[in-house]
């Protein structure tokens, strides 16, 4: 957890200063052998795969910073993630990788590799135990929500979150399923269904497509299911992951729906230039519109 300086006193008897909370919500990025590591500082130094994956984060940890604006900010592992991930034992032998020639050589691509190919096998196990993984991924998700709003530094009617793209496809999900959450944050991952066919399904996790849902609605209409509550969707408009056409559709489509329900002050679209990422400039924004909104959310909600 990233905590908001000085928010608890090191009297046990003093009042505890009580914050707004925000879940931080990882990656996808085809790299399960860490999960909060790829957003937070912790106590260990990073090494170099690390540092420079954060670039898409504008090398730096968003979570620690988003601590320092004043907010309480949970960072949990998910389902199939660092922490929480399958070790290679754990797998089927026909995926697990040779052994290298030296042991731990280049670990984190032969287990992210690993990993990418038991996804597959991951979700066949969720279809025949009645679930998904974006089910189980959500759900755990919930019960991070609720521990955060169980903290006594933590204003429990004031939590938001916040993720990039499988962090932003959990942000989604959140969003939909999870009354605690008066803020949300999808900063890309979004675009309509029909604007990923032919196109980019390949691209992405078992997560975007839980099964079945296609017969009820499109993504974006998991993301608006519970207007007005607020929801910022940032899109890069060169993203190679989601063609613009569909990104401006997902993005259309948002707005009516807010504006449907009478509150289209509620949904904040935001495109940047620039491939997928959540950079400096695009971190200053979401914290100021989760500031904003989370400030007048116990009294407007």
């Amino acid at each position: 957890m990233a905590r908001a300086p000085k928010a608890i006193s090191s009297n046990p008897s003093a009042p505890v200063s009580r914050c707004r909370g925000v879940l931080a919500l990882h990656d996808h990025g085809g790299f399960k052998a860490c999960g909060k590591e790829k957003i937070a500082e912790g106590p260990d130094p990073l090494d170099d795969t690390l540092i420079e994956y954060r670039k898409a984060y504008g090398g730096r940890s968003y979570t620690n910073a988003l601590a320092r604006e004043g907010f309480v900010v949970l960072v949990p592992d998910t389902f199939m993630w660092g922490s929480r991930r399958f070790e290679l034992d754990e797998m089927p032998a026909s995926i697990r990788p040779a052994e290298p020639a030296e042991p731990g050589a280049d670990f984190y691509t032969r287990y992210n590799q690993a990993a990418s190919t038991h996804e597959h096998l991951v979700e066949k196990y969720c279809s025949v135990l009645g679930t998904t993984i974006s089910g189980l991924i959500s759900y755990e998700d919930r019960v991070a929500a609720n521990y955060l709003a169980s903290r006594t530094d933590v204003i429990p009617e004031r939590i938001g979150c916040v993720g990039l793209s499988g962090g932003g496809l959990r942000s989604t999900l959140l969003q939909a399923t999870c009354e605690r959450i008066r803020a949300a944050v999808v900063v890309g991952l979004m675009s309509t269904y029909d604007g990923l066919i032919d196109h980019n399904v390949v691209s992405h996790t078992w997560m975007l497509y839980p099964n079945g849902w296609a017969r009820y609605g499109d993504w974006t209409d998991l993301a608006a299911c519970r207007a007005p509550s607020p929801l910022l969707v940032q899109f890069d408009s060169e993203d190679p992951l989601f063609p613009l056409a569909g990104m401006r559709a997902a993005d259309a489509r948002l707005r009516a729906h807010y504006a449907s329900v009478g509150h289209a002050e509620c949904y904040t679209g935001q495109f940047y230039p620039g491939e997928h990422k959540f950079d400096l400039e695009m971190q200053t924004a979401a914290f100021a519109w989760l500031a904003h909104w989370l400030k007048a959310s116990a009294a407007a909600r």
